[in-house]
């Protein structure tokens, strides 16, 4: 059976369009897609949410332009959640 890596760090992005933002509410949720896929990172798109997987570095960059394209188009709340394995780079370490 093949092994499983799992990416050192994972955001998961669940934005909540509103419908009175500058765009429609699906455009809200594509804009965080949009920058999901520019970053270059592994990355899943589920109906309103969007995964991301990688370094830490490049996730929580990634995940900052995310929210950042979706707020723009008009959405009111982004949930972020990030997850860490046990060997990823510690926060705040140099």
């Amino acid at each position: 059976m093949p092994g499983y890596n799992r990416a050192p760090v994972s955001a998961e992005l669940t934005v909540v369009p509103s419908p009175q933002g500058r765009e429609s509410p699906k455009a809200q949720v594509e804009a965080a897609r949009r920058a999901a896929s520019a970053s270059g990172l592994a990355h899943e798109s589920g109906p309103d949410s969007t995964l991301l997987a990688g370094g830490r570095s490049e996730v929580l960059e990634a995940a900052f332009k995310a929210v950042e394209a979706s707020l723009d188009a008009g959405a009111h709340i982004v949930r972020v959640k990030v997850e860490a394995t046990e060997d990823a780079d510690r926060f705040g370490a140099r």
